[in-house]
């Protein structure tokens, strides 16, 4: 059976733009740091250690069950789990192009106009950078719009599983279980389908069981990781405000994020409100949340399919009476979806995320690898390291970590502290004493310090802190004299002019 040609021309184009997509997400090249959490205890579970960052201790200090199982499952098969975790992802963002369209289909775009959707997604720099980050982002981002696109469509099973894939994906996932749920009780009342109760049971279910294991198996009814990244209060909020007022100065602008809902929620169309809500209460978590911490906007991404289906509805709409009257009105159509796609056009400059990806991606990944794999070559037998941050110097030295933040430390994680919600999200809790009282072998501080020459060891202290934010966790490890009465500052040699500066315990106070 021939296509038409006007298929032929959408067929074309999404193979364009995953071809585009493709190649931006090569540009980036991004690897985050915490995606190395989620292989360590992939790592963990297939030595047979359990679902555990350090052998022994069962704190759940991941976001992504079905991220850490997918991972897992595929270094069962013989895969390396970084490439596995990398490939997975970029699969996830290329498949996420066409649910895409198929989403702004749904809302009521037509056929051509609802390429706009794909089109924002594939020219958006965000989401390439974190497209083959080794996280569950593009994961989550796929199954959210698959499961608003399956629910709009009337697939009762289809949308049920992919609502209960994303609860297992994220905890925001939850969002997604709460809109379709009420979506398909709506409907049920109305006569427009099924009973919501087994669709509940579905897309719910899962979620039950794994709140059965986590207090089974780790004790709490909540990961460890909510309490290390919660309580801010309103400051908190306002950082999220702020997240995201930087994300829509970087993108696609406030006032167009503003009058996009109040366009979607003022139609008429169940499809398009629906979609706006859900769009809406994702930027509302994103804001109580606090933002993010890492570079290039990972959470307001989260959202972004739902948004770009709205916005290739709302020029389809307005091109609409053009392409009535006359073929200009296609013209129309292509001008308004090019000029939002300038709006997504990479990299985002206005802030400081792209500068700090940068530095990420050249200096801190490809530097805290090195140190994890020296400290996997030289550490003592039955060593410790406290260190922030956790990922690859976790994953790469096999050694037990102790977690400054808490993200992977109960302790830290429930602390209650003044003044939460002004530093970096997900970075603030520490307890400087109580780390030092379990003493670790090495401390490395000041965000794992490497210098071109060895720092003076009679400084004091001997990592100095020019960074604030870095000064505000980790200044209480100097409230008392315990540090410098146990440690030794040390210096090591990495590479022709890259040296190592950490404090390393007295061999005294090493326990035999």
């Amino acid at each position: 059976m021939t296509q038409s040609p006007i298929n032929r021309l959408i067929a074309g184009t999404l193979v364009a733009l995953i071809a585009l997509h493709v190649l931006h997400v090569l540009h980036y090249n991004f690897v985050s740091d915490d995606a190395f959490i989620s292989l360590r205890y992939a790592a963990n579970l297939l030595a047979g250690h359990g679902l555990v960052f350090n052998p022994g201790e069962r704190v759940e200090g991941f976001t992504s069950p079905l991220w850490t199982l997918f991972l897992a499952g595929f270094g069962a098969c013989g895969f390396d789990l970084l490439e596995a975790a990398r490939a997975l992802g970029l699969l996830c963002s290329i498949l996420t192009l066409p649910i895409t369209y198929w989403l702004a289909r749904q809302c009521g775009a037509t056929p051509p106009t609802a390429l706009i959707a794909p089109a924002l997604l594939a020219f958006n720099g965000s989401f390439a950078c974190w497209a083959a980050s080794g996280m569950e982002t593009a994961l989550f981002v796929g199954l959210i719009a698959a499961a608003f696109a399956t629910a709009l469509a009337g697939n009762y099973w289809a949308s049920a599983s992919l609502t209960a894939a994303a609860a297992l994906a994220r905890p925001e996932g939850l969002l997604v279980l709460l809109v379709l749920g009420c979506h398909q009780l709506l409907r049920a009342r109305r006569g427009e389908g099924r009973s919501w109760l087994p669709w509940l049971l579905v897309g719910g279910g899962p979620y039950a069981l794994l709140l059965g294991f986590r207090r089974w198996y780790y004790g709490d009814w909540l990961p460890n990781t909510y309490y290390a990244k919660t309580g801010g209060g309103w400051a908190q909020i306002q950082r999220g405000l702020d997240y995201m007022r930087d994300y829509a100065a970087d993108h696609e602008g406030l006032l167009l994020l503003v009058g996009l809902a109040i366009f979607a929620l003022l139609r008429r169309t169940a499809g398009m409100r629906l979609v706006a809500v859900g769009w809406l209460l994702f930027w509302l978590a994103v804001a109580w949340l606090g933002g993010d911490g890492l570079p290039m906007y990972r959470f307001a991404l989260v959202p972004l399919p739902l948004f770009v289906a709205l916005a290739a509805a709302c020029v389809s709409d307005l091109a609409q009476p053009f392409l009535v009257a006359r073929k200009s009105g296609v013209a129309l159509a292509v001008v308004l979806g090019c000029a939002w796609a300038y709006t997504h056009w990479s990299p985002p400059r206005l802030k400081s995320h792209y500068g700090a990806y940068q530095f990420q991606q050249q200096v801190e990944i490809p530097r805290w690898t090195q140190v994890g794999q020296w400290f996997a070559d030289s550490a003592s037998a039955g060593a410790s390291i406290a260190v922030v941050p956790i990922g690859a110097v976790a994953y790469y030295s096999k050694l037990e970590v102790r977690d400054m933040l808490g993200l992977t430390d109960r302790h830290i994680a429930r602390r209650n502290l003044s003044g939460l919600g002004r530093g970096w999200a997900g970075h603030e809790k520490h307890d400087g004493q109580y780390v030092l009282r379990r003493r670790p072998t090495y401390l490395l501080l000041g965000n794992v310090d490497v210098t071109e020459q060895p720092r003076d060891p009679r400084k004091r202290p001997f990592i100095p802190y020019d960074n604030p934010h870095i000064w505000a966790r980790e200044k209480d490890l100097f409230a008392t004299e315990l540090i410098f009465e146990r440690y030794r500052p040390r210096s090591v040699q990495l590479a022709p002019g890259q040296y190592l500066n950490f404090y390393e315990l007295k061999s005294e106070f090493r326990q035999p």
